[in-house]
This record gives C-alpha cells, sequence and structure tokens, in this order.
C-alpha cells in the first residue's frame, strides 16, 4: 500500500538533522490493523505481519516496522534492545547485511532507544571478525550501539535430548547463553531468508534457537575454556543440538533431535524473539546457509511482525511451494507445512503459524496470509539438495517432561 504521507528512513533522516530531536511525528495509518481486522471475523485474526517492498533494504526494514510503531515502543518500554544478527563466517549471501541492519537502528532512534546492542554467537569463524567483514562497524559512528559477542555475559545450564526417537530419552546437560534469560532484554531477531542444510530453511526462529548454546569466545584461536562435561572442541555444545551423531560430526547429525531441541529452546526455555525483522530483499537458495546462492531475481522484501512465528510463517510462503512441504498433518483438514520445529512452536502456542488467522498489512497489500500465495513477490526458492532427507519428522513435539529447568 502506497500511502501519500509514509515515513521512510530518508525522511526520518532529514527532519532530524533538521529539528534537532530522534522522535519523528506519527506515522499517517500506523494503525493499518485496525481497518482490515474490522472486515473479518470477530476474533479470526491472531497476528499481523507487515512487509514492505523497494529498492533500499535498509529503508524496507525501516519501514516494516513503523507499521508496529506504537506497539513495539510499548513492548520494548525500558528494556535493553538486543539485536540478534546472524554471520556465517565470510559466506557470500548467508548473513545479515549491514543495510538491514541499519534500517533497524534508524526505527529504534525514531523512537527514542538508545540502550542498544548487536549480538551474534558465530558457529563458524569469529563473532568480531563478521562484523568486520559484514562492514558494521561504521555504524558505531551514527547510532548509539555497541556490538558484542553473544556467549560474553556467562552461561546457564539447560538439557536437550541425544535422539530423536521417543524410545530413548537420554539427555545431555550443556550451557545455554545468559544473555537471552534476561528479562530486561528486548530480543530483535534479524536475519535473512535462506534455505537451510537440517531444518528445510531458517529465519526468525532458530536465529535465536540454535544460537542459544554456549560457544567458548576463544574456540577460534585454539583456547580452551569448555569444562569437563563437554568433553571436546568449545564450540560441541552446538553441535550437541544435532543429537548424539551431531556431537560426533556435524552437520547434519540426528534432524529429528534437532527439531526437537531447537524447540526446546524457544517453546520449553522461552528462548525465542520479541520481535521479527526478515530481510527478503534477495534470499538464499539452493544448499544454504554454507553453499547457498542468492536468488536469480530479488525480491526487495523485508517482513516485521511482533509474533515471530507468524513472520516465519509469511517468510515461508514468500519462498513458494519447492520449499512449502506438509508436515503430514492438518487442522480442520487445512495442511500444516514444516519447518517441524515451527509446527511444533505453534502446537505449544508460542505464535501463529495458521495463515488463515494471520493479516498482512504493507506494501502488498491488506489480505489474509493465506491469499499471499501467488502473489507476484512471491519467488520459488529451489531447495536444498538433501531436503527430503529433513523429511518425515513426528507431527507433534516431544513433550518436555525431562529435566526441563534451567540451572
Amino acid at each position: 500500500m502506497n500511502h501519500p504521507h509514509r515515513i521512510n528512513r530518508r525522511t526520518f533522516i532529514k527532519e532530524s538533522v533538521a529539528t534537532g530531536v530522534g522522535v519523528v511525528t506519527e506515522l499517517q495509518g500506523a494503525t493499518l490493523g485496525g481497518i482490515a481486522r474490522a472486515a473479518c471475523a470477530p476474533n479470526s485474526i491472531t497476528a499481523t505481519v507487515g512487509i514492505t517492498k523497494g529498492p533500499d533494504r535498509a529503508d524496507n526494514a525501516f519501514r516494516s516496522l513503523q507499521l508496529f510503531k506504537k506497539q513495539i515502543a510499548a513492548a520494548i518500554g525500558n528494556k535493553r534492545v538486543v539485536i540478534k544478527v546472524n554471520f556465517v563466517a565470510n559466506q557470500t549471501w548467508a548473513y545479515t547485511r549491514m543495510q538491514h541492519t541499519e534500517g533497524i537502528l534508524e526505527f529504534l532512534k525514531s523512537i527514542g532507544k538508545r540502550d542498544v546492542v548487536v549480538a551474534e554467537s558465530a558457529a563458524t569463524g569469529n563473532t568480531m571478525d563478521g562484523y568486520d567483514f559484514a562492514g558494521y562497524w561504521p555504524l558505531t559512528k551514527r547510532y548509539p550501539v555497541r556490538f558484542m559477542d553473544l556467549n560474553q555475559e556467562g552461561f546457564v545450564h539447560g538439557h536437550i535430548w541425544l535422539y530423536g526417537s521417543t524410545s530413548n530419552n537420554t539427555q545431555r546437560r550443556i550451557r545455554l547463553c545468559k544473555m537471552y534469560l534476561n528479562p530486561n532484554h528486548f530480543i530483535i531477531s534479524a536475519t535473512p531468508i535462506k534455505t537451510h542444510n537440517t531444518v528445510l530453511v531458517t529465519m526468525a526462529g532458530k536465529n535465536i534457537g540454535m544460537s542459544a548454546p554456549m560457544i567458548d569466545i576463544g574456540y577460534n584461536f585454539n583456547q580452551g575454556g569448555a569444562p569437563s562435561e563437554v568433553a571436546g572442541a568449545a564450540i560441541r555444545e552446538k553441535w550437541w543440538m544435532h543429537g548424539y551423531a551431531g556431537g560426533s560430526s556435524y552437520p547434519p547429525g540426528d534432524f529429528q533431535a534437532l527439531n526437537d531441541n531447537v524447540y526446546r529452546m524457544m517453546a520449553i526455555y522461552g528462548i525465542r524473539p520479541h520481535l521479527a525483522v526478515l530481510d527478503g530483499y534477495q534470499g538464499t537458495e539452493r544448499n544454504g546457509p554454507h553453499a547457498g546462492s542468492g536468488i536469480a531475481v530479488p525480491q526487495e522484501l523485508a517482513v516485521a511482525s511482533l509474533d515471530w512465528l507468524a513472520a516465519d510463517r509469511m517468510g515461508l510462503t514468500l519462498m513458494g511451494s519447492n520449499v512449502n512441504v506438509t508436515l503430514n498433518h492438518t487442522l480442520d483438514g487445512y495442511p500444516m507445512p514444516y519447518p517441524a520445529v515451527l509446527n511444533y512452536c505453534w502446537q505449544a502456542g508460542a505464535g501463529e503459524w495458521d495463515d488463515r488467522r494471520i493479516q498482512v498489512i504493507g506494501d502488498l497489500g491488506e489480505m489474509r496470509g493465506d491469499a499471499l500465495v501467488g502473489n507476484a513477490s512471491v519467488y520459488d526458492y529451489r531447495p536444498n539438495d538433501n531436503q527430503s532427507a529433513q523429511l518425515n519428522m513426528r507431527t507433534t513435539p516431544r513433550e518436555g517432561t525431562l529435566i526441563n529447568s534451567i540451572t
């Protein structure tokens, strides 16, 4: 939807420089959700997702958040904002672009939020090197932001499954990044849309859930630090998320165990984003994340929602039919798709996964989420070569009845 008085990033920068303040006037029509909601049956819409489209990646992110300006400002309150980006060290396609993060920072500036950090826990390579590779450092000159390694604020202990089969309930204690468990932190998941070699696709949820296991900062420099219980390299705890096989060889490990363990992080331990901002400008297809390639025709999109699961659901729709595979699970006869871990989170009440109950607002128009199928902005991503091996997962989540506590 092209609103005649829409505030874009350039307008905000120009006005804030002229006035010397970091707050803009209210976005005209900011409560777009109320307009479309009135036309729907009562109580039928449970989540709203904003999608913006344009040639400027930073501006797309900024405008997608402007759609929820009041709600986001209220949700953050006085909390410290943690923007969790996604790096795959020195990989051409699979990292969060600086411009996407810049748009988020510009939005936070527009609502007066100054206690902001960008954090990552790179599984390959060094996190600080990732900031350098992705060109992040100049952002510190324009915004009140610090860059951190997600692992540098200590850890707590949790437990994960070693086997995907429910006939083997063996668990393992691992360390989890303490930053995620601080109730005074507001977590933003800022990640590109991409295919994946273990859970079909990766978006806002996996960006947080899979980064929860602790990685000793010095592992890239052959430094120790992992306690004896880890029994191996300091990165091994992330490997164990893939189950027993993942703890010995990485990846792919046990696909079912990985789905169960990422679900465990998000639904059982509550380690999940408060806000999702997906970069759909030019996502990764085929053998993502490490060996993927950018889609041939950029979609030029950003996707935002205070319901992270609904954002991932719309992100999946925007990836087209090749990766939108039904999990042999229906709701009222309506097919519910993979990834299994996201379907499990929906079943546990962690967000909305039924696209009929998701309202889409923004540049693509106002519609129910299921009407997004067939939209001109949908692109048929080529799936990972091993996608078939990632299917045949259990249709329901594994109950977290064994050793659920964090210590």
